[in-house]
């Protein structure tokens, strides 16, 4: 017969020594508990320093149902409490900051209608866009790879970030990605009728270094979600000045990584039980000249 197992010793997740260990938790789960449950089951580490916690609510409060987002928008906290998902894990920032920095917003209107809306649907938002970065394989990556369709296209299927597509051209390429992302307000750098078979990607912010090393390689277009337009923009601009065959593609925030969070919010189903989980997309903010629609919902 095995040995029985030694109890457990104060400061190591047991109960302090003279007392019984109490019965195990049955009730609702409380917000803090299923962010600690993703970041152990994903084997990531947390980084020394991050931009990741929650934003917004009572990390103590009861989960009804979890929202995964590109951005805390109102527009997607809206759609999460009309589907009963009062826990939200955004991508990027809720407060219109890189580090959701409240400084200087107690007063401002807009903060107060959308932390009271927070507080009114006892709602959780968690900026979670660091860990999330730091899974293998990439959810961002992926995800978008998926909704293009082009897994099978990717030079590196673990690292989907660089592909070889059918031949097309610049404006195809633009076409397609309009249709398949719902970008309207897409834009795009280079000749239409550039010969386009060799594609980059960099999801997200496509930062200054990053972007001018992927453009200097032999892809022939360069796929973005946003960028400094001094920097990716111009270099690509000035590349196709030159008489060089490039191109660069921006596709806008929510376009160029929302899709990670659908495959995201499918890989969160498989360890969380307890409530639903949905994949929440984003409306476009922009509307063109063309179809001037605004899609944002007033209604609160």
């Amino acid at each position: 017969q095995a040995a029985p197992a030694p109890a457990p010793t104060a400061g190591r997740g047991g109960p302090p020594p003279g007392f019984g260990r109490g019965p195990a938790h049955t009730g609702p789960v409380p917000a803090l508990e299923f962010l600690d449950r993703i970041r152990q089951r994903s084997g990531v580490p947390s980084r020394p320093q991050t931009l990741d916690r929650v934003v917004a609510g009572d990390v103590t409060a009861e989960i009804t149902g979890i929202a995964c987002m590109a951005l805390a928008t109102f527009d997607g906290l809206k759609t999460a409490a009309a589907a009963g998902r009062n826990r939200v894990i955004a991508l990027e920032d809720c407060w219109w900051s890189d580090n959701d920095d409240l400084a200087r917003l107690e007063g401002n209107s807009t903060f107060k209608a959308k932390r009271d809306f927070i507080r009114a649907h006892n709602m959780v938002v968690a900026r979670f866009g660091d860990h999330i970065a730091d899974m293998k394989p990439n959810p961002v990556a992926m995800g978008m790879a998926q909704q293009l369709g082009w897994l099978d296209h990717a030079v590196d299927k673990t690292d989907p970030v660089r592909f070889a597509i059918a031949p097309t051209t610049l404006l195809g390429l633009a076409q397609m990605l309009q249709t398949s992302l719902g970008a309207r307000t897409l834009r795009a750098v280079g000749d239409p009728k550039l010969p386009v078979s060799k594609v980059g990607v960099i999801w997200g912010n496509a930062a200054q270094l990053p972007s001018i090393h992927m453009l200097n390689t032999d892809i022939e277009v360069l796929l973005v979600g946003y960028t400094h337009e001094w920097e990716a923009v111009m270099y690509a601009q000035d590349q196709a000045a030159i008489g060089m065959k490039k191109g660069l593609i921006s596709l806008g925030q929510a376009a160029g990584e929302q899709s990670g969070m659908k495959y995201f919010a499918d890989w969160l189903k498989t360890i969380v039980n307890e409530v639903p989980v949905d994949y929440v997309p984003l409306v476009e903010p922009y509307w063109n000249l063309n179809h001037p629609v605004n899609l944002i919902s007033t209604k609160t």
